[in-house]
């Protein structure tokens, strides 16, 4: 049986009533899904299961899009952008101490990509002789330029703090934080 709530609407005017279902008469939030199991019998995924159907863009492992699935003329701006976030991660980290963070490593992967779009932009611009799109461009490299200055200043930010305390530091840190006690929560 709904239960029933209400309240005055407004002075004068008549009550709102709400009515709710417990939770057991609910319907469930996402229907069954009853043409097809969506499992094997020895529990793993079907081939072609509705996860897999939901994430038809995958993203690869530095997070961005597979470069293959891009348009063709773009292939070799992305191409180019993802060997500049490699080559400038391991200068970062070259620079500070020998390890960045994935904050950093992030920053620097958006900041290929807006490179590598800057690129592909000024290409197109220069094809077409559009002016808005060279301006585009030169938007997209100076954020481009904005990632890479905030990706040096947190790295070495950083190489500060990791400079300044030992693995042992952080360890103790990190058990009076969390309350572990000989290694176990």
């Amino acid at each position: 049986m709904p239960a029933r709530s209400g309240r005055p609407n407004g002075a004068g005017k008549h009550p709102v009533y709400v009515e709710v279902s417990p939770a057991d008469e609910l319907r469930p939030a996402t229907p069954a899904n009853t043409d097809r199991a969506e499992r094997t019998a020895d529990g793993r995924f079907a081939p072609g299961n509705a996860v897999a159907r939901s994430q038809r863009l995958r993203p690869g492992a530095l997070g961005g899009a597979r470069i293959d699935t891009t348009l063709p003329e773009y292939r070799p701006f992305a191409r180019w952008g993802q060997r500049y976030a490699a080559h400038r991660r391991r200068e970062l980290a070259a620079a500070h101490g020998g390890e960045i963070s994935a904050g950093v490593g992030a920053i620097v992967e958006s900041a290929a990509l807006a490179m590598a779009a800057s690129r592909f932009m000024t290409f197109l611009g220069s094809q077409s002789g559009d002016a808005d799109q060279l301006a585009k461009a030169a938007r997209l490299s100076e954020t481009a330029r904005q990632h890479e200055l905030a990706a040096w200043e947190l790295a070495s930010r950083e190489c500060q703090v990791r400079a300044k305390r030992s693995p042992k530091d952080i360890h103790e840190a990190v058990v009076a934080a969390f309350g572990f006690k000989d290694g176990a929560p």
